[in-house]
């Protein structure tokens, strides 16, 4: 029994473009910065006066916060302007494909 490695049609080609993109370094380092600058921007809302005397008049965790907010938005940004190409993702894709071929002794064109 022969078992033929099939390439992937159009539409498994989509998906696995936008499962990779989905789980970009950019848009999860920018999901945490944002979870974390909206929990120190309130923070330093609700509770700004406490840290005045410790910071030297300083809304620290306030002006944290809406620093990690910034740098959340420019990931986010950063990932939109430039996505990781498709021909990149695919390439990989026909690499692997190709490297398990040839360690199951096959041959792909």
């Amino acid at each position: 029994m022969t078992e033929t490695t099939t390439t992937p049609d159009a539409a498994e080609r989509a998906r696995l473009v936008r499962s990779t993109r989905r789980f970009d370094l950019r848009r999860l380092l920018g999901g945490l910065f944002l979870l974390y600058g909206i929990i120190c921007t309130i923070l330093g809302i609700v509770h700004g006066s406490s840290d005045l005397k410790q910071t030297g008049g300083i809304a620290i965790n306030l002006w944290a916060g809406i620093g990690m907010i910034v740098l959340a938005l420019l990931f986010f940004l950063w990932d939109r302007l430039a996505p990781v190409p498709e021909e990149d993702i695919l390439g990989n894709l026909d690499r692997e494909a190709d490297e398990k071929a040839a360690g199951e002794g096959k041959q792909l064109g």
